[in-house]
């Protein structure tokens, strides 16, 4: 039979941080500030970019974060509270803190719509055309599929694999030849005029 292990009784006397001690009243404030970063923390989700009141949120909670922080080792230092837990909180905490100061989807620069996949399709950008043609094989979308056909003659030769590719999908898995043949190429043309 081993000895029961071996605890650290809790200390005496109340918990201080910075020679001030621990009341009951700096859990109500921590929760207080915990209350207003949240809901600030919300609100600047939906808040137009630039408003002023999201820009305080993370730092609201940040002081928040320094208060628990001294509340939960103040506990630690005066054995009343888990070290393990209290780390773990505050590094939680700071963590949170970091994603606040992410900027949300309003903040990030407007990307440019898509100008359709027939502008994708006959881009100057070999990158855009092979991902436009792959793209209309994933869709499905016969309306493009001339403009695939017209792409088997594309000098790059990731574009013209990918309008093979699309044109098969297109073509319910029945494949006219590969793109480096001629007749392949004209009977594609002519399946998809």
């Amino acid at each position: 039979m081993s000895p029961p292990p071996v605890t650290t009784p809790p200390s005496a006397e109340e918990p201080s941080v910075a020679g001030v001690r621990v009341r009951p009243a700096w859990p109500m404030a921590l929760y207080a500030l915990l209350v207003a970063s949240a809901a600030l923390a919300l609100y600047a989700q939906r808040a137009p970019v630039g408003d002023e009141l999201s820009r305080v949120a993370p730092w609201i909670f940040l002081a928040f974060a320094v208060g628990f922080a001294a509340y939960r080792f103040a506990l630690v230092a005066a054995r009343r509270y888990s070290p393990f837990k209290a780390f773990f909180q505050v590094f939680t905490a700071a963590l949170f803190f970091m994603l606040l100061l992410w900027p949300g989807r309003a903040a990030l620069a407007p990307v440019e719509p898509p100008k359709g996949l027939p502008g994708a399709l006959a881009s100057s950008d070999v990158e855009k055309r092979a991902l436009a043609a792959e793209l209309a094989g994933f869709r499905g979308d016969a309306a493009v599929a001339p403009a695939l056909a017209k792409l088997l003659d594309d000098p790059a030769p990731a574009v013209r694999e990918a309008a093979h590719g699309a044109l098969v999908k297109l073509n319910g898995g029945v494949d006219l030849g590969a793109a480096d043949d001629a007749s392949a190429r004209a009977a594609w043309r002519e399946r998809f005029k």
